[in-house]
């Protein structure tokens, strides 16, 4: 294994200090409420030039893995016994009969590819490494280490890649490696104890299930596929309902729409979808006030952006560091970062889907750059992308979206402070023993 708060008094000084807006989605064709299995699309706004005597010298990335298959066959399994049963029994509608051919159907599309990543993750992580080459030509001709999690499709998206950032890049003396499965780095969730348990048993669960029942209309999917509905008890059919929607929004993933929607309408998809929104929010993500346990235990990965960053500048012989993890990677790092649309903490579970949303934080292939500056006279400033498009840096600059590095450096050295992190420990041990400070 290889191992806060500042308030102007004047609304002037803060609009010279502020500068991006929360990302909103791209106008797109893509399917609604699709969540995580969001497809990418980058920013497409024209970036600010830097000020007057800087050029970019180094980019410290994180992504999420592209497009892929579903992870398993289990759900998909679930759903054609479930269906299979129904129609042995006569208990299928003609629609019903309709989307147990298309699940089916899918199957065999599936069949031999689980958790691999699809032709479209392939192009999704293609266009930005393209981009990243185009856009910053004065980065590359140094070494670049790259890094992924031992899972397939983690290390598939970082081949295709590096693949395609070497056919732009001058110098290919590029470095490729896995983490193994003790990785405090990039899957410190399955690390850390205290994490494990509240995954498991913690009062999200509740919160969750309280928030899920909050309207039977989820009933209606099962409910328009089969002639008698009781086959199913409630909640049975919002599980089924919840499976299916997970496999009609990965149909897209890996370019097969068989048809699935027809199973559902739109409000239906709207509230299946604020349903899974809510469960990463409160597993993964901010969660509630008081509750900083997911977002905390990403303090390593913070840990070594910063000691990466730095050593970067110190060795002037790096152009990148570019990481290849997961969702569950990204969505507490965002958090962690202080990131304004990927950080907010509310008292309800019914507040969350106004404020935070898995498709713009989280979509396939989500990525964060750190993009640094330099000037002849060695000072640096960096500036921070968000699946392309830039945003701010939690903390005050003359000329946003370029902030200070030492300024960066201070912000989040204080903030890992704050954290209850152990000492005098390795890193697998820290993440391992993580506690939250008490609030």
């Amino acid at each position: 294994m290889i191992h806060s708060c500042y308030f102007g008094c004047c609304l002037n000084l803060l609009a010279m200090f502020s500068h991006a807006t929360p990302i909103t989605p791209s106008p797109t064709t893509q399917p609604l409420y699709l969540g995580t299995q969001t497809l990418y699309e980058p920013g497409h706004k024209a970036y600010t030039p830097a000020p007057n005597g800087y050029e970019p010298f180094y980019i410290n990335h994180l992504g999420r893995h592209g497009a892929r298959y579903l992870t398993s066959s289990e759900k998909l399994d679930s759903m054609i016994d479930i269906l299979k049963d129904a129609k042995c029994g006569n208990n299928l509608t003609p629609l019903g009969e309709q989307i147990y051919q298309k699940l089916e159907k899918l199957h065999q599309k599936e069949k031999g590819h689980f958790g691999l990543l699809s032709y479209k993750g392939v192009d999704m992580e293609k266009g930005i490494a393209k981009r990243m080459a185009q856009r910053f030509p004065q980065v590359f001709g140094k070494k670049v280490f790259a890094v992924s999690t031992y899972i397939m499709r983690t290390k598939e998206s970082m081949h295709a890649f590096i693949g395609e950032l070497s056919q732009y890049i001058p110098n290919r003396t590029i470095q490729t490696s896995s983490y193994g499965q003790i990785d405090p780095i990039l899957r410190f969730f399955d690390l850390n104890k205290d994490y494990l348990h509240y995954k498991e048993k913690g009062v999200w669960k509740k919160i969750l299930k309280d928030y899920e029942q909050r309207s039977p209309i989820a009933n209606k999917v099962s409910e328009r596929l089969l002639i008698d509905s009781t086959f199913l008890d409630n909640h049975a059919k919002l599980k089924f309902a919840a499976e299916l929607y997970a496999t009609y929004t990965n149909q897209f993933d890996i370019g097969c729409d068989v048809g699935l929607g027809k199973a559902f309408k739109e409000e239906e998809l709207k509230y299946l979808w604020q349903n899974k929104n809510v469960s990463m929010y409160l597993e993964k993500g901010p969660s509630l006030k008081g509750i900083n346990l997911p977002t905390d235990i990403s303090f390593g990965l913070l840990e070594n952006f910063l000691t990466s960053s730095e050593e970067a500048i110190q060795k002037q012989d790096i152009s990148a560091n570019l990481r290849f993890a997961h969702a569950e990677t990204i969505v507490p790092f965002a958090s962690l970062l202080g990131i304004q649309f990927a950080s907010e903490q509310v008292s309800k579970a019914s507040e969350i889907n106004a404020i935070w949303k898995n498709n713009i934080v989280a979509p396939m292939a989500a990525n964060i750059q750190w993009v640094f500056y330099k000037n002849k006279d060695n000072k640096v400033l960096v500036k921070m992308l968000y699946n392309e498009n830039e945003i701010d840096f939690p903390i005050m600059s003359e000329f946003p979206p370029y902030y200070k590095w030492s300024d960066i450096k201070e912000f989040y050295n204080k903030k890992l402070q704050q954290l209850n992190i152990p000492k005098n420990t390795s890193l697998v041990e820290s993440v391992t023993n993580y506690e939250p400070t008490p609030k």
